[in-house]
């Protein structure tokens, strides 16, 4: 290279001869390492927590584009980070909402599943419903975004399906064969086998009145007349199957069959796992237990749920039959 200052061809970034520096030379640099990029999670998945050392500082949060949005406040991102366990032996991954500081922990049980151990602000209305629950990470996604948990869901979408039967919109179907031969234009939608019929009975407990005597040794006379108390004990009475048509409610049992028009019945009673009935022409209420050991299948908007029957659903199912019938 041809120093500026002396004319003289030398090497390097200065001139050995005049001191001049020398144009053209290569500069250092320094290397920067190449940054992958990150990839967003998928949209219906939180991501998954990054390694992270409590001793490095707080976590970095990475762009929102990128970041799952916290199900408490709605708003802020998660920023991945551990936790440490009891005594400081173990860590767990969690995700933690700077905005809100509500901060979730993988279930030491599922690794799939999160639990929402604190925030902040706790008259929030997500960390009300939602405190201390463990969820998987898309039930939080759904959360974050206006949705609910699926036992929150499952429980809104039963009441719906509740209300369509009460309202007369009744779509069941027999689950076995009906002992009952249909009338024309009847429709079977309802067999419960295994049901047992019950009857309340009077029954008669009683005991002497008065004081007791002494007579001699081993003997006691009571003085006093028999004083007898009655009062009503549930009776079964014989175990069949009971059948719901569009028009009758049925029962077929080995000892004892019945069949009762639906807009001859007085009232019907609910319980988790049987149905009381009091109808025109019968002076007791009849009692059909074992509903629980069924069940109803659903579907709302799509999803499909199993619940055990119960007498609630029959007792709906009766009305809206009626309700079509005006």
């Amino acid at each position: 290279m041809i120093c500026p200052g002396c004319g003289r061809e030398v090497d390097g970034h200065f001139c050995s001869e005049c001191g001049a520096a020398l144009t053209g030379a290569p500069a250092t640099e320094t290397a920067s390492p190449t940054v992958p990029p990150i990839a967003p999670p998928a949209a219906a998945q939180v991501a998954a927590p990054l390694e992270h050392s409590p001793q490095a500082g707080p976590p970095t949060v990475a762009p929102a584009s990128h970041v799952p949005i916290c199900p408490v406040c709605c708003a802020g991102a998660l920023a991945s980070t551990e936790v440490k366990g009891a005594m400081g032996l173990s860590r767990r991954a969690a995700l933690i909402c700077p905005r809100c500081g509500a901060t979730l922990v993988q279930d030491k049980r599922d690794a799939a599943h999160f639990e929402l151990t604190q925030a902040r602000d706790t008259s929030l209305p997500n960390w009300c419903s939602y405190a201390h629950q463990s969820l998987t990470v898309s039930e939080w996604h759904n959360i974050a975004h206006g949705g609910s948990s699926a036992a929150k869901q499952q429980e809104v979408d039963l009441a719906e399906a509740m209300s369509e039967l009460q309202n007369g919109k009744v779509h069941l179907q027999p689950q076995a064969e009906s002992p009952i031969l249909p009338k024309a234009g009847e429709l079977t939608l309802l067999v419960l086998p295994n049901v047992s019929l019950h009857e309340p009975r009077s029954v008669a407990r009683g005991a002497y009145g008065g004081p007791s005597v002494h007579v001699a040794k081993g003997l006691t006379l009571r003085v006093g007349g028999f004083q007898a108390q009655s009062h009503e004990e549930l009776k079964q009475i014989d175990s069949g199957t009971l059948v719901l048509t569009s028009k009758r409610l049925c029962f077929s049992g080995r000892l004892r069959s019945l069949e009762v028009d639906l807009r001859k019945l007085i009232s019907v009673d609910a319980y988790s796992d049987a149905v009381a009935i009091r109808r025109t022409g019968k002076e007791k209420t009849e009692f059909f237990f074992g509903l629980d050991h069924h069940t109803y299948s659903f579907a709302v908007k799509g999803r499909r749920y199993t619940e055990p029957m119960s007498g609630l659903i029959l007792k709906y199912a009766i009305e809206g039959l009626l309700a079509e019938v005006g």
